[in-house]
């Protein structure tokens, strides 16, 4: 039998599930490690790697004449994240595989 097909219903579930979880924590450290909070500096905040899915800040505008803030959520970049998590999450599932000190089975 193909060692890439569990055997049984619950082992897919079961991988499925690690799937998530590793994607949601690459994720997370990759959204953590470019979060740019520069508000004091120059009035914008920033997530998103390798696609910005939120922006806000605020600032001069001098066609009103007055302070603005903006937020700016976009979808497709929050799309485009998620599935680079997935593929790094797979690389280095793929990686873990060739490390030699590892015990094998």
């Amino acid at each position: 039998m193909n060692k890439m097909i569990p055997g049984n219903k619950t082992a897919i579930v079961l991988t499925i599930l690690k799937g998530v979880a590793g994607t949601m924590a690459v994720f997370a450290v990759v959204t953590a490690l470019s979060y740019q909070n520069q508000l004091p500096v120059d009035g914008k905040l920033v997530m998103g790697f390798p696609s910005e899915f939120y922006a806000e800040g605020t600032g001069y505008s001098p066609e009103r004449d007055e302070y603005a803030s903006f937020q700016h959520f976009k979808l497709l970049g929050l799309l485009i994240n998620i599935v680079f998590s997935t593929s790094v999450f797979a690389l280095l599932c793929r990686l873990y595989r060739f490390i030699p000190f590892r015990k094998k089975k």
